[in-house]
C-alpha cells in the first residue's frame, strides 16, 4: 500500500509538471482549471487520475477525442518510479529533488530549448540547504554565465544544470554525465536529425545523471 501511495504521489507531481510546462511563465498555473487544449472542456476528477485516466480514455480527450501527447503519461510514470525508489530507500531526498528538477527542466528544454531560470534558482536554493557551494559547482556556474554572454554553441542552461548536479556529485561523476550525455546526443543526432541543427541537451544530461545513479544501485 505504501508503494502504491508513493507511486501515485509521484505520478501526480509528474502530471503537475506537465501543467507547469504548458503554462509557466506565460500563464497562471492555478487558473483556469485543467482543460482540453482543443475543445476547452474542463477536466473532471476522473480525467485527472495520473496514468489510469490516460488508459481509460485511450490517451485522448474524453469529450472531443483529441489525442493527448504520450510525453504526459511517460513523465507521470517516470516521476511515479522516482517516488517509489525513494519509498524503497533506493534514493535519497537530495537525489529525488535533483531527479525531479531534471525532469522539469528537460521538459522545458524539449519544448523551447531553454527553461525559466526562476525554476532552476528555486531548486538550487533548496539543495544548498543540504549541500554547500563547492569549487566545481562555482566553475560550472561561471561557464554558464560565459555561455549566456558569448555564443559558444552550448546553452548556458546546460552549465547551470550541471552546476546544480555538482553540489552533490564529484568531478569524476560530472565528467561521466557529460560523456554519457554527449554519446547519447550524438546517437540521437545521427539517427533522428537529417540536418545539423541545435537540439535540447538537458534531457541527455538528465539521462546521464539517471544512469550514474542506477550504476550505484546495481
Amino acid at each position: 500500500m505504501k508503494l502504491i501511495l508513493f507511486f501515485m504521489l509521484g505520478a501526480s507531481l509528474g502530471s503537475f509538471f506537465g501543467l507547469v510546462v504548458d503554462r509557466y511563465p506565460q500563464k497562471s498555473i492555478i487558473f483556469p482549471r485543467s482543460h482540453c487544449n482543443k475543445c476547452y472542456n474542463c477536466l473532471t476528477m476522473r480525467d485527472l487520475i495520473p496514468i489510469f485516466s490516460r488508459i481509460i480514455n485511450k490517451n485522448s480527450c474524453r469529450f472531443c477525442g483529441y489525442p493527448i501527447p504520450l510525453r504526459y503519461s511517460l513523465v507521470e510514470l517516470l516521476c511515479g518510479l522516482i517516488s517509489t525508489g525513494f519509498a524503497l530507500d533506493l534514493l535519497t531526498t537530495s537525489q529525488v529533488c535533483l531527479l525531479f528538477m531534471g525532469v522539469l527542466l528537460s521538459l522545458y528544454d524539449l519544448q523551447d530549448q531553454s527553461y525559466p531560470l526562476t525554476l532552476w534558482i528555486g531548486f538550487t536554493f533548496l539543495l544548498m540547504f543540504i549541500y554547500p557551494l563547492n569549487l566545481i559547482s562555482l566553475i560550472l556556474f561561471l561557464f554558464g554565465i560565459f555561455a549566456a554572454l558569448k555564443n559558444i554553441n552550448i546553452g548556458s542552461g546546460d552549465f547551470f544544470y550541471l552546476a546544480t548536479l555538482a553540489l552533490s556529485l564529484n568531478l569524476q561523476q560530472i565528467i561521466w554525465i557529460i560523456q554519457i550525455a554527449s554519446l547519447l546526443g550524438i546517437l540521437y543526432s545521427l539517427l533522428f536529425q537529417k540536418h545539423k541543427e541545435p537540439f535540447a541537451f538537458v534531457p541527455f544530461l538528465f539521462l546521464g545523471h539517471l544512469i550514474i545513479i542506477f550504476s550505484h544501485l546495481i
